[in-house]
């Protein structure tokens, strides 16, 4: 009976741990998305430090996944939110 309860709660608490993982990635790459986004936008307005800040802070989030062998999975949500936002504002 013990062994079952504990079996339960590691099963759960990993489930949890693998959701919450995708999730981080998934926010994560639409912040970076849009900080690319933003700082394309910025440089054609020639606001280039500005443009240099936000590049730089999407580099770092970028950065975070490639250290965890997760640049695949990473990019799959950067380019999905990256074409979604250009679509936005181009309308």
């Amino acid at each position: 009976m013990m062994r079952k309860c504990i079996l339960k709660f590691l099963t759960i608490t990993i489930v949890l741990f693998l959701a919450m993982g995708c999730n981080s990635i998934e926010s994560d790459a639409k912040k970076a998305a849009s900080l690319i986004n933003k700082s394309i936008e910025q440089t054609h307005n020639l606001q280039l430090e500005e443009a240099e800040k936000n590049y730089l802070k999407a580099k770092e989030i970028i950065n975070k996944y490639v250290e965890k062998n997760k640049t695949a999975e990473f990019y799959e949500h950067f380019a999905s939110h990256r074409d979604k936002e250009k679509e936005q504002s181009a309308n």
